[in-house]
């Protein structure tokens, strides 16, 4: 954590310089997962009725322990037990001394020291009803066998399918689900099993950690590895394998308006957020008649104090949307009328073969008082820092009517900070779309500026700043009418470098801002390294060179 705390102090130390600079509070509680195994009653499961009445007699303080290559099919739900101790019941694998320590994650290779937990049906195969509190899952394969739903043979075929393999059910009304670890677990569906959620993380103190979550897909709906709506959080996500088709994590996008939550206290930190470029196919993700459809890697709809930090996001091309990795997309409508997205710090993480960076959202164009929604939410206080934007290859199946962009910035967006990003062109191209596009649309009332308090500092990008307006220099308005509130402008865009490839003029920038003719030169791009090496542009806002700095990323 302590290169989270640097950039807090970073930017605390730039707000007494400027005066004015958003800072994003960092999430206010982190949850505690070190392994603790309890000294109470150890259970002996080798069957599904060992497994049942040991969920069913166990007390807070004891262990389960499952038979590594067993497999225990069924429905299983963890009861809610008194514990006003607040212990933890653990449910482990019997060689749970052979898979990795904690704090390494599992793959796919270790099932075989896993007991196996198996749905028969759509039901998810663990459920935590609402109450049920301080359970950990280690060392388990969860999966589902449903034969529910399928056609095979259908074009595009129709899979078996789950709605959930660990089910937080927290509902209105009744006790929040609270303080459940999911740790060193491997859970997947498969090529011909569909899976909406993998886990249902409604719940307060709810962590995954160390994990391996793959091949999470459903033809009907979105599908994620990790879903949250119904819950005012804490949740840790750290150090885990996260595959599933429309986002791989999402928070907020359900409830309904009168959703009492706004997911809080979020980290996000060390994980592999992947789509396999197999999904990237006509009549899989890609239309016409694809089975499921790609989104994002990670989207906030409705979510506050969040931290992401130091993940690998791989692989989002155009399907169901345009091809963004980070979608932050407050949506009061179906999140609630309390939804927001605000206090979000974005750092040190690689986008890598991304079709388009990220997109910011100000407010739920989509609330409308015919359906209820009268308020439609906000997005404050986002800081996107030390991030490299790797974009894909467009010749790849679903990368070739991508935008290409490093980021889409929305008219009305507020207190917003882009600084130390390094956006990389898509390599047969050698330029991107734009490094940043303002989304600044008409009617223009002069003087315009379509949005408030948005920082943009110290970046390496692949092509000059546009949107609907015009290139950023290309007249004298365009500047105005994307972030000229407040004035003066000058301390909000700085020390950037910009690209302009062969047929695109260099426009005139504010001072301490360049725009190079000759493609940049980074230490050892071979190795993913691309941190500047020529120009070497140090007229920034702290110092230090433009772009992103490698040795702060995974």
């Amino acid at each position: 954590m302590q290169k989270c705390f640097f950039l807090v102090s970073l930017l605390l130390s730039t707000v007494v310089c400027f005066g004015q600079k958003p800072v994003a509070q960092l999430p206010l509680t982190y949850i505690d997962t070190t392994f603790n195994l309890p000294s109470g009653v150890t259970w002996a499961a080798h069957t599904n009725s060992d497994l049942s009445n040991a969920l069913k007699s166990s007390l807070p303080g004891d262990i389960i322990i499952l038979d590594a290559g067993a497999t225990y099919s069924g429905n299983f739900t963890l009861p809610v037990k008194s514990n006003p101790n607040n212990r933890w019941i653990y449910i482990v694998s019997s060689a749970l001394a052979s898979l990795p320590a904690p704090g390494t994650r599992v793959g796919v290779a270790d099932a075989v020291n896993m007991p196996k937990i198996v749905a028969t049906g759509v039901t998810a195969p663990l459920t935590l009803p609402p109450g049920a509190n301080h359970y950990r899952l280690a060392g388990l394969e969860i999966y589902s066998a449903s034969t529910q739903g399928c056609n095979l043979t259908a074009i595009p075929p129709v899979n078996c399918f789950s709605y959930q393999l660990v089910n937080a059910a927290s509902t209105p009304g009744k006790p929040l689900v609270d303080s459940i670890t999911v740790d060193r677990c491997y859970i997947h569906g498969s090529p011909t099993q569909d899976v909406q959620h993998a886990i249902s993380a409604n719940a307060s103190n709810f962590a995954v950690v160390d994990s391996y979550i793959s091949d999470i897909h459903q033809s009907t709906n979105d599908s994620q590895t990790i879903a949250a709506w119904w819950t005012p959080g804490p949740i840790k996500i750290v150090n885990n394998f996260l595959s599933a088709t429309s986002e791989d994590v999402l928070f907020g996008g359900a409830g309904g308006l009168t959703n009492p939550w706004v997911p809080s206290d979020i980290e996000i930190r060390n994980n592999h957020f992947y789509k396999p470029l197999i999904w990237a196919q006509v009549g899989v993700t890609i239309p016409p008649k694809n089975q499921w459809v790609v989104k994002n890697n990670l989207e906030l709809k409705s979510a506050q104090r969040v931290l992401v930090d130091s993940n690998i996001l791989e692989n989002v091309w155009v399907s169901g949307q345009t091809g963004f990795s980070i979608a932050l997309t407050p949506r009061t409508n179906s999140s609630g009328l309390l939804a927001v997205v605000d206090d979000i710090t974005i750092s040190n993480n690689i986008l890598l073969n991304v079709s388009s960076g990220f997109n910011a959202l100000e407010y739920d164009d989509s609330c409308l008082p015919a359906n209820g929604c009268t308020d439609p939410g906000e997005e404050r206080r986002v800081i996107i820092y030390n991030n490299l934007i790797e974009l894909g290859n467009t010749t790849q199946p679903g990368y070739t009517n991508g935008y290409n962009w490093g980021g889409l910035i929305f008219k009305g967006m507020q207190d917003m900070v882009v600084q130390h990003n390094t956006v990389v062109p898509p390599p047969n191209l050698g330029k991107c779309g734009t490094t940043w596009y303002f989304n600044a649309t008409p009617p223009w009332t002069e003087p315009y500026s379509a949005t408030h308090n948005v920082w943009i500092l110290d970046n390496v990008g692949c092509r000059e700043i546009n949107g609907l307006r015009g290139w950023v220099g290309q007249f004298p308005y365009v500047i105005t009418d994307y972030m000229s509130d407040p004035a003066p402008l000058n301390p909000r865009f700085t020390g950037n470098v910009f690209y302009a490839p062969p047929g695109d003029r260099v426009y005139s920038l504010p001072p301490y801002n360049y725009t190079s003719t000759v493609p940049f030169t980074y230490v050892n791009p071979g190795q993913g390294n691309y941190q500047l090496l020529s120009p070497n542009w140090t007229a920034t806002s702290d110092g230090k060179i433009a772009g992103v700095d490698d040795s702060m990323l995974p």
